[in-house]
């Protein structure tokens, strides 16, 4: 008696188990199926922002060359200035 008993409350224990596993399939397969979509979304993203940061950098590589030569720029200007200032200066002086 003792072993049928036994026997019984183990087969209802298996019973039970499988049957909560099984409800719980569902809800894990649709959970399953909604992080992969998610996790799709999320790459997606990432490729876009790493395109953004490519052309983020390849402007600031302009603009850096740009700053370049604008430097350059006021530099010429500046000895230009000052040549032109030096031929004033040579002009008063041979008026005088």
């Amino acid at each position: 008696m003792r072993k049928s008993f036994c026997a019984l409350l183990s087969l209802l224990l298996m019973v039970t188990f499988l049957t909560a596993m099984m409800g719980c399939g569902a809800d894990i397969k649709q959970e399953n199926e909604k992080l992969k979509a998610e996790n799709s979304n999320l790459k997606s993203e990432n490729d876009k922002l790493k395109l953004e940061i490519q052309k983020l950098k390849e402007d600031i590589q302009k603009s850096s060359e740009k700053d370049t030569t604008i430097t350059s720029l006021t530099s010429e200007n500046e000895a230009l200035k000052k040549e032109v200032e030096d031929l004033k200066a040579r002009t008063t002086k041979k008026k005088k």
